[in-house]
């Protein structure tokens, strides 16, 4: 149960951040609230490419206004694909389609960062290259071909559709080899 006058939201967490009577500190911790509110590539990896592209926020309090500009762009168009995910839902359900096609899309289950989903997706999946995050050998030559060119070769896509297809460990580095590949 929260304290009376905590902050719990989204967008609480965000007025903190950008709050400069507060130290530095205090405001690098809202931000990192507000990422594990919405964390569309992971907690760490978004973390690291909201550093990626707007500087080092968490040592100059100037760069940490855009990075908080950039994680709400991305939250509000997840909210805007969510409601329209309902509506869309509720149609179906009152046409008798109960239960949504597995591969049909669903906002619900995060799977790339709204507005640059190919740039973050190739951050992610360098993110955990670079962890060494794998210890399956495809996977890890997927992600070094990825990681170097941007794209797979026609026989990196056929490996990769088949790793895609095994259930395995490296699931959050696939999924985000595969917004690549959708956004190539």
């Amino acid at each position: 149960m929260a304290r009376e006058g905590a902050l719990v939201s989204f967008s609480s967490d965000t007025r903190k951040a950008l709050d400069t009577s507060l130290p530095l500190s205090h405001r690098v911790s809202a931000l990192r609230l507000c990422l594990w509110r919405y964390r569309p590539i992971g907690f760490n990896a978004s973390f690291s490419f909201l550093q990626s592209v707007v500087g080092d926020f968490t040592r100059d309090p100037a760069l940490l206004p855009a990075a908080v500009e950039m994680l709400t762009a991305s939250h509000a168009a997840w909210q805007s694909d969510l409601r329209a995910y309902g509506v869309v839902r509720r149609h179906a359900k009152r046409l008798g389609y109960r239960v949504p096609y597995p591969s049909a899309p669903n906002p619900n289950k995060l799977s790339h960062w709204y507005g640059a989903p190919r740039e973050a997706a190739l951050h992610a999946v360098w993110f955990w290259y670079s962890k060494g995050a794998s210890a399956d050998v495809d996977v890890h030559s997927l992600a070094a071909a990825l990681v170097e060119h941007g794209r797979f070769t026609a026989g990196q896509r056929e490996i990769f559709e088949r790793v895609r297809a095994e259930p395995g460990d490296s699931w959050a580095i696939v999924q985000q080899m595969a917004v690549v590949v959708a956004h190539s």
